[in-house]
């Protein structure tokens, strides 16, 4: 994400799970229009690292999201330093638990060889991937909620953004059988559709809304599978994906 314009000029944001991928990539594109960034994860040296990286203003900040008081802690320190907050985006997240380092190889070779979907998953790997997913973004808009309605002000609305996924609507060989992933982005988007009703019925000056990104490189989505794209059709999938990459 590119752009030369400063549409976001004196507009403070903040980005879960920004270290890599996804989250990188959004934190770069609102530096680059102007925004005052914070990017967020739990490995500090990461967002450092990151921070470095971008062209703007971007601002590392340790934030755990599933910690209520580590994100009660950083809604606190942008009280204090910028009195507001105009974009929130529910970045982070995760596909499976890393509970079990082969759980993903695992997973597509019981799609590939039409074996048992119910393996390997396992309570503690749902309880894990919801906490992230959807328990987590919640709890991270109730905490930035006031922040976010003075970034507002009078006239203007101010807005948060929860990053979802197109498996989270797929049926069938399409969604590759992974139930607790599929099923936690799907219940984010009944959240970000809950949040954004009841704000609108009470006159929150908040908009909630869901982006459903397609593939891009991140720490969860192997070199070799992006390089896949250029020529192998995904799976349920009915023509190659157009660009015949992944996202930038």
């Amino acid at each position: 994400m590119t752009t030369s314009s400063k549409l976001l000029s004196g507009k403070v944001a903040l980005v879960t799970g920004s270290g890599t991928g996804i989250g990188l990539s959004l934190t770069k594109g609102l530096a680059a229009s102007g925004a005052k960034v914070y990017i967020t994860g739990r490995r500090l040296e990461v967002l450092e690292k990151a921070a470095s990286d971008v062209a703007g203003t971007a601002v590392p900040l340790q934030m755990d999201v599933t910690d209520e008081e580590s994100v009660l802690t950083a809604a606190k320190h942008i009280e204090q330093v910028d009195g507001k907050l105009d974009i929130l985006i529910n970045n982070a997240g995760i596909t499976h638990s890393d509970r079990d380092p082969q759980f993903a190889e695992k997973k597509l070779t019981a799609f590939h060889e039409n074996k048992d979907p119910f393996e390997p998953e396992s309570m503690p790997d749902w309880i894990y991937l919801f906490t992230i997913n959807t328990i987590a973004p919640f709890f991270v808009v109730k905490a930035f909620t006031s922040l976010l309605v003075k970034g507002a002000g009078a006239e203007s609305t101010s807005c948060v953004i929860n990053i979802s996924a197109g498996l989270s609507r797929m049926l069938g060989t399409a969604a590759m059988t992974n139930f607790s992933y599929n099923t936690s982005k799907a219940a984010l988007n009944h959240l970000t559709r809950s949040l954004a009703a009841d704000f609108g019925k009470r006159g929150v000056p908040i908009r909630v809304n869901a982006l459903v990104p397609g593939i891009f490189p991140s720490d969860i989505v192997s070199p070799e599978f992006l390089e896949s794209l250029k020529t192998t059709v995904i799976p349920g999938f009915v023509a190659l994906t157009p660009a015949k990459r992944g996202g930038r």
